[in-house]
């Protein structure tokens, strides 16, 4: 009983994970064609976002990028820095969310979404990081697989 339930379990998270991930590189791939212009940065410093997190209070830090840019005459002020509908903030402590802030420059190239000008980010999703998620859901649903074949056999 205990093989069927992980392995439906395995299964299940294989599957979700593998949809999150081609989901990912999906939008990934259209907020690529996005456009671009200058911004501004007008702040820089930590916060921690408002999510749920399993990670100790000492690792929830994101870092705050607060720009300006301009899209048709039209002002507009963000602060993401990762694409949102594709990854949350990244954490981890204060220093090194610190350092991350810092690292942006006083000018900065921003990829706004045309069809609404106020969706932007300044640095895109790896590829690396969604192919990671695709490959640990294929071997999730490989283990949920071998758990739901012993199960059988018993």
């Amino acid at each position: 009983m205990e093989n069927l339930i992980a392995g439906i379990f395995g299964l299940l998270l294989g599957i979700v994970g593998l949809w999150t991930g081609v989901r990912g590189l999906k939008n990934r791939s259209l907020s690529s064609r996005w456009k671009t212009t200058n911004g501004k940065v007008i702040e820089r410093g930590t916060y921690q976002p408002n999510m749920p997190m399993i990670s100790a209070p000492a690792f929830r830090y994101a870092p705050l990028v607060k720009y300006s840019y301009q899209v048709d005459g039209r002002e507009f002020v963000n602060n993401s820095i990762l694409p949102k509908h594709i990854q949350l903030p990244r954490h981890g402590t204060r220093k090194w969310a610190q350092r991350q802030a810092e690292s942006f420059t006083d000018e900065v190239t921003v990829h706004y979404n045309p069809e609404d000008p106020a969706e932007c980010y300044l640095v895109q999703t790896s590829k690396t990081s969604l192919f990671v998620v695709i490959g640990a859901s294929c071997l999730s649903m490989a283990v949920g697989l071998l758990f739901l074949l012993s199960s059988s056999r018993l």
